[in-house]
């Protein structure tokens, strides 16, 4: 079975690397490194510059509309997958990658006089194997 793709590109992505050995210092600035037990699991860090709630002519949130940019969309996939399910990814260099929510979703502030536009903020993602 195929996992959900998160699809809400418009943002910029910074990669994280682990510090996957380990170090011992020794006397005489003589240090130790053993190699890593296993690969890398990488955290992704998605800046988002603005996304919105749309909002229908009753006062409820569109989900519908501009899905990609749609914050209401957005918190719907969070409270699918919360921090434990996985689901795929596609990073603009490394392709298709399967990762989780590293963090909770925040939701930020709106923007005053914003008609449902909200300031920037940041989802982090961390790869599974």
């Amino acid at each position: 079975m195929a996992n959900a793709l998160y699809d809400f590109p418009y943002c910029t992505v910074t990669v994280e690397y682990p510090e996957s050995s380990l170090r011992v210092q020794f006397g005489n600035s003589w240090t130790f490194v053993a190699p890593p037990t296993a690969p890398d699991q990488r955290i992704f860090t998605l800046k988002y510059p603005t996304m919105y709630y749309y909002v229908d002519s009753g006062g409820a949130i569109d989900y519908t509309k501009n899905p990609k940019m749609n914050f209401g969309v957005l918190e719907q996939f969070y409270q699918t997958h919360r921090l434990y399910k996985k689901f795929d990814y596609v990073h603009p260099v490394y392709g298709l990658i399967v990762v989780r929510f590293h963090q909770p979703l925040i939701v930020p502030e709106g923007m005053p006089g914003g008609t449902g536009a909200l300031q920037s903020f940041e989802v982090k993602l961390v790869e599974q194997p």
